[in-house]
């Protein structure tokens, strides 16, 4: 699938692996719509913002516009959808990067609140159904396209206990849940020649992992990868459309050593 003059949302992309998969996706000449909370610099306690990314893409010579949306909230991500296909007929492109890793999620199953059920039900599940279902429609008339979804290994499997800095039960069931909406998704979709990926980008070292790595809010689980890793896969995925790996949770390193990605 060529990725010439195509458009693609890219939510949670003011910093780490979303930023990445942007710059990625406009060095193969993609128009953006670039979706986060933080829009302004300055505006966040993490460095970065959606229009430092903006800004970032259009010097590789790509429209991109920023749009500040909260994945918690399914009324903003319909929206931001709606938004892109009013200015460019259709997405070619989602990445549902985006995720909610707020107080609560290493919390043990007791003290987990039911407030942090439903913000990680409606960032990590949610917002890929509404924006799926709010793109799909140009993507099947077209007869092309790619859904692409950032996944966890904790969806299938834990990497320390919760209480002691391991992820919680909302996170790691709400990614099991998005990895069978993948599933799901592309068997109808496959025949239309549209792609739908869950991407497992491994263990990496983004700015806010680092901080919190250093602070101790967040477990050190030995080497992580850069960023480059979990962006190579994704824009081969994104430009490439491997109708054969669709429906399927891929694991980024794989797949970078797998077609020399980097």
């Amino acid at each position: 699938m060529s990725s010439a003059r195509k458009t693609a949302i890219v939510t949670g992309a003011s910093r780490g692996i979303g930023k990445q998969i942007a710059l990625r996706l406009a060095r193969n000449g993609v128009n953006l719509v670039l979706a986060a909370r933080t829009l302004e610099a300055g505006s966040s306690r993490w460095p970065g913002s959606l229009e430092e990314t903006a800004a970032a893409a259009r010097a590789l010579g790509v429209e991109a516009t920023a749009i500040k949306c909260d994945v918690t909230r399914r009324t903003e991500v319909e929206e931001l959808c709606k938004s892109a296909l009013a200015r460019y007929a259709a997405v070619d492109i989602l990445v549902n990067n985006a995720l909610y890793l707020g107080p609560g999620n290493y919390n043990p199953f007791l003290e987990t609140a039911f407030e942090t059920w439903d913000r990680n039900l409606e960032a990590n599940l949610m917002a890929a159904v509404v924006a799926s279902r709010t793109c799909l429609p140009a993507m099947l008339e077209r007869k092309r396209g790619v859904i692409l979804n950032l996944t966890s290994v904790v969806a299938t499997m834990s990497v320390a206990t919760p209480g002691a800095l391991g992820i919680g039960a909302p996170y790691a069931v709400s990614k099991a849940a998005l990895n069978r909406l993948v599933v799901a998704l592309a068997l109808e979709t496959r025949a239309a020649g549209i792609g739908v990926f869950a991407l497992d980008p491994g263990a990496v070292l983004t700015e806010r992992a680092d901080h919190e790595i250093r602070t101790g809010r967040r477990p050190s689980i030995g080497v992580r990868q850069p960023m480059e890793i979990p962006a190579a896969a994704a824009e081969y995925l994104c430009c490439q459309c491997p109708l054969e790996l669709s429906g399927q949770v891929l694991v980024a390193r794989e797949l970078v050593d797998r077609f020399n990605l980097v």
